[in-house]
């Protein structure tokens, strides 16, 4: 298959075959940033990169990764065509893994895969399947994530009513001093939502 583009305002970007093509989850949490003068950025699981492009326009520092070597490469591509190398460096490996103990942010995103699904299903993709129950990778992610924030830092966390998102913000609740539902969506099968949580808890 070729590769197709897809856009969010200014921004453009090419999406290759493998890798997860934007789509309202994408453009919710693209519009939803926020960003700050001085603003650094972690996103995890950039797939073609459309948001860490869309932070660097606007200002922010991005260090964004993904698990994918097909996405990383496409993100690099699209952050060379954008000039943005010197805003965005891209790394490969699973959630935290490719970043050091030492780096903190002051934002911090996940678009995760969200949709109850496991490799025995026929239509299975590790791009949308987030576990047997949908929240899996979502729970791996919010247990590591406050120790790479700054003391006053903040999370956009996209989640599916499909995946119980009382039981995440739950789970949010007991990594932060705020949470909220920043902004919802609906959908004939399901509703998007974008959690908003900040100032992490220090963890003893």
């Amino acid at each position: 298959m070729s590769p197709s583009a897809a856009f969010y305002e200014d921004v453009w970007v090419v999406v290759d075959d493998g890798v997860y093509e934007p789509s309202d989850d994408t453009f919710m949490l693209c519009a939803n940033l926020g960003i700050a003068l001085g603003d650094t950025m972690l996103e995890v699981g950039t797939g073609c990169g459309l948001v860490a492009i869309v932070a660097a326009k606007a200002g922010a520092q991005v260090v964004a990764t993904d698990q994918s070597d097909l996405a990383v490469q496409n993100a690099k591509k699209n952050v060379a065509l954008h000039n943005l190398d010197s805003l965005v460096e891209i790394r490969q490996g699973n959630l935290f893994d490719p970043i050091h103990s030492d780096e903190k942010f002051s934002l911090l995103t996940f678009n995760p895969p969200y949709l109850p699904g496991t490799k025995a299903d026929t239509a299975f993709d590790p791009a949308w399947s987030g576990g047997e129950k949908g929240y899996e990778i979502t729970e791996k992610f919010i247990a590591q994530c406050s120790r790479y924030l700054h003391a006053d830092g903040r999370l956009l966390l996209i989640q599916s009513s499909l995946s119980e998102p009382e039981h995440i913000r739950t789970q949010l609740k007991q990594q932060f001093h705020s949470v909220q539902v920043k902004e919802e969506k609906a959908f004939f099968f399901e509703r998007l939502l974008l959690f908003l949580a900040r100032k992490p808890i220090q963890q003893p």
